[in-house]
C-alpha cells in the first residue's frame, strides 16, 4: 500500500481536540470538503457521531458536509453495512473519513468477510487511502481503536506485563485492559510499521516492542502515540509530524536480541538493545531516510544537565499511568551522565525501574515476575549529547552511529524529545514477604 493521508490519535482527544482536528478538516479540504464518520467501534453510534460532528464543525468543516456510515452492530439494520451501497456512495463522497473509538476488534468483524477477506466498504477504503488527498485520495483519521485498526498486525488487547509474562491470547478478551497480549491482523492503511495508542498513560512500551518482534516479521518501526496527541502522516511530503499535548515513541527493534533465558521462575523473555526515539509537538520524521527534524527545539548540553541524581531509578514505568518517555529525558538524558549506572559490557551509562506483578503458580497462590529496565545511552560520548559544534545535519549518520553506537540527544522548547536511548529489559529474581 502507498502512502496516504492520515491523522491517528492515541485517544482522550478530547484533552487536545481543537489543533488535532483542525488539522485533520485542513488537510481533507476544510470548508468544503465532505466527511464521513465510522462509528463501527462503539456501543454509542448515534450519539458519538453527533458529537463528532459538533467537533468536526468547531474545526471548520461544514456540519451539513458530514455523514455517518451506518455499520454497526447495535443498531438492527446496520450489521451489515459494509455490503450496502448506499455506504460505498457516501464513502465515495468523502474527503476525509474518521475513524471513532471503543473496540477495534468490533471494526475489523464488521469490515471484513467471515474469512478474512474485504468487505466491499473496506476494498473501497483501502483503495482511496492508499493515495493523497491531492491525487484524489482519502483522508483517514481515526482515535483509539480507530488508531489500532491503522497497522498490520495490530494489537487487539494486553498490557506491558502480560506482554512479557503470560502466553498470547487466542481471541479477543472481555475488557480491553485484560493482561495477556492479543494480535491479529490490522488494516494496515499506515504501512511504516505497528501502531499502539494511549501510550503514555497505560505504559504499553513492553506490549508494543514485544508484539512488534514476536507479532511483526517484518521487524518494522513500531510507533506508540500519546493521548491528546496525532501522529500526522503527509503521504506526499513522506512525513510524519506530531500535533497535539503529548508525543509519538518511535521502537526501532530491527537490531534487538529477543531470547528466553532460564531462570529460577522458569524460562523468561529477555530483550536487548532496542533503540527509542520520542518526539513532541512540532517534530517530524521522515521514513525514506529514517532522519528527524526537531524544529526550533534546542539541543540541550551535558554541562546544561538540570538533574544531578545519583543512581537514578523509580518503579512504574511499565505500569498504567507510568511516565516512561519523561522517565528517559529526566532521569537519562538531563542529568550528570557521571552519576548513572554503567553496563561496562554493553558500554552504556543508564537509568533503571523495575516492572513487579503476580501471576497465578501451579502450587496455588501467586508468584510474583520482575523486570530490570534499562534505559541507556552509549557511554564515552561526550556523555551521550553531541556539542552543537559537532551537530550532524539531518539524515546524516556518524561512523559510530553506523555501527550501532548511536548518540543519545535531548532536546527542549518547553516540550522535550529525544533520539537515540537504548533500552533493555532484563528478568531478575524478586521476593514478596507478607
Amino acid at each position: 500500500m502507498g502512502r496516504g493521508d492520515l491523522v491517528i490519535v492515541g485517544g482522550a482527544e478530547i484533552l487536545h481536540r481543537a489543533p488535532i482536528f483542525s488539522r485533520f478538516v485542513e488537510l481533507a479540504g476544510g470548508g468544503i470538503g465532505r466527511f464521513a464518520i465510522l462509528a463501527s467501534a462503539t456501543r454509542k453510534p448515534i450519539s458519538e457521531f453527533e458529537k463528532l460532528r459538533r467537533w468536526l464543525a468547531e474545526a471548520g468543516a461544514d456540519p451539513t458536509r458530514v455523514e455517518m456510515l451506518e455499520v454497526s452492530q447495535f443498531i438492527p439494520g446496520m450489521e451489515k453495512g459494509a455490503w450496502n451501497a448506499a455506504e460505498q456512495e457516501r464513502l465515495a463522497r468523502a474527503d476525509g473519513l474518521w475513524m471513532l473509538g471503543g473496540d477495534q476488534n468490533l471494526t475489523t468483524s464488521l469490515l471484513r468477510e467471515a474469512d478474512g477477506r474485504d468487505t466491499p466498504l473496506l476494498a473501497a477504503i483501502r483503495q482511496r487511502a492508499a493515495k493523497p488527498r491531492i491525487e484524489g485520495g482519502l483522508v483517514l483519521g481515526g482515535t483509539s481503536a480507530g488508531a489500532a485498526i491503522m497497522s498490520d498486525p495490530m494489537i487487539g488487547g494486553g498490557t506491558s506485563f502480560g506482554a512479557l509474562a503470560l502466553p498470547r491470547a487466542s481471541g479477543a478478551a472481555s475488557v480491553e485492559m485484560s493482561r495477556a497480549l492479543y494480535v491479529l491482523p490490522g488494516f494496515g492503511f499506515f504501512a511504516e510499521g505497528m501502531i499502539d495508542q494511549h501510550f503514555d498513560t497505560r505504559a504499553r512500551f513492553a506490549r508494543l516492542l514485544e508484539a512488534s518482534l514476536v507479532e511483526d516479521g517484518a521487524r518494522r518501526l513500531a510507533f506508540g502515540i500519546d493521548e491528546a496527541t496525532a501522529l500526522v502522516q503527509e503521504g506526499a511530503a513522506s512525513r510524519i509530524s506530531v500535533v497535539g499535548a503529548g508525543g509519538i515513541s518511535i521502537i526501532d527493534p530491527r537490531q534487538a536480541k529477543r531470547s528466553m533465558v532460564q531462570t529460577a521462575a522458569g524460562a523468561r523473555v529477555q530483550i536487548e538493545g532496542v533503540l527509542f526515539h520520542y518526539l513532541s509537538s512540532g517534530d517530524g520524521f521522515f521514513p525514506s531516510t529514517e532522519s528527524f527534524d526537531f524544529g526550533g527545539k534546542e539541543l540541550i548540553q551535558v554541562d546544561d544537565a538540570a538533574f544531578a541524581s545519583d543512581f537514578p531509578e523509580a518503579s512504574g514505568i511499565l505500569s498504567p499511568y507510568g511516565t516512561f518517555a519523561q522517565f528517559a529525558a529526566r532521569m537519562l538524558l538531563d542529568n550528570d551522565p557521571e552519576l548513572l549506572f554503567k553496563d561496562i559490557l554493553r558500554g552504556r551509562r543508564y537509568a533503571r525501574s523495575l516492572l513487579v506483578e503476580e501471576v497465578p503458580s501451579a502450587q496455588g497462590g501467586k508468584v510474583p515476575l520482575a523486570w530490570e529496565i534499562r534505559v541507556g545511552r552509549a557511554s564515552g560520548l561526550s556523555g551521550g549529547i553531541m556539542p552543537k559544534s559537532l551537530a550532524l545535519s539531518q539524515g546524516e549518520r556518524s561512523e559510530g552511529e553506523r555501527l550501532g553506537n548511536r548518540e543519545a540527544r535531548l532536546y527542549y522548547d518547553g516540550r522535550f524529545s529525544f533520539e537515540n536511548v537504548y533500552v533493555d529489559i532484563l528478568p531478575i529474581g524478586i521476593e514478596i514477604r507478607r
